[in-house]
């Protein structure tokens, strides 16, 4: 699949089916929209990402192979080139995609358990759903999967530091 040579898509569409993809495509920070109902071609700047075979071949589509998770990451990372930037990982909300923004923690009272409020360093808000997000033990956890994951990829030593 090369939806263009030597170019970086700008989103990543992702049909339904693939939701887990699409959350930990977010995670690290990529424009990942579900889609109900796929292209036939993908909007310049897109790529299409879908198990169904019968797009497979098109311009702007990457089949995605694998059922597990981390296989299916491992494919997108490689195939499209992707160099995940480690400043944009949870950059987005899971739920609707967008891009959060820092809350101040006053702002915040009300909106988390009173524990989380004292005890957290910082807070992000999607401006779209308005879910509260903070860095925890489910971060934690996330962020070990990824350098996991990163690390079985090629060049991944240059994945992991960002850009100079």
């Amino acid at each position: 699949m090369s939806p263009v040579p030597g170019r970086v898509p700008q989103v990543l569409l992702t049909e339904r089916m693939l939701g887990r993809l699409a959350t930990w495509l977010r995670l690290l920070g990529y424009d990942t929209p579900l889609i109900e109902r796929p292209p036939a071609f993908p909007p310049p700047g897109a790529v299409l990402l879908t198990r169904r075979q019968r797009l497979a071949g098109r311009p702007g589509v990457l089949l995605v192979a694998h059922d597990r998770l981390e296989d299916q990451l491992r494919q997108v990372l490689q195939e499209l080139n992707l160099r995940p930037d480690p400043r944009l990982r949870f950059s987005r909300c899971l739920r609707c995609n967008l891009e959060v923004r820092p809350l101040q923690r006053q702002d915040a009272a009300g909106l988390v358990p009173d524990y989380t409020l004292a005890t957290a360093p910082a807070f992000t808000r999607c401006p779209g759903c308005g879910q509260v997000f903070w860095p925890g033990s489910h971060g934690a956890r996330a962020e070990e999967r990824i350098s996991a994951l990163l690390a079985d990829l090629p060049e991944a030593a240059s994945w992991d530091s960002p850009a100079t």
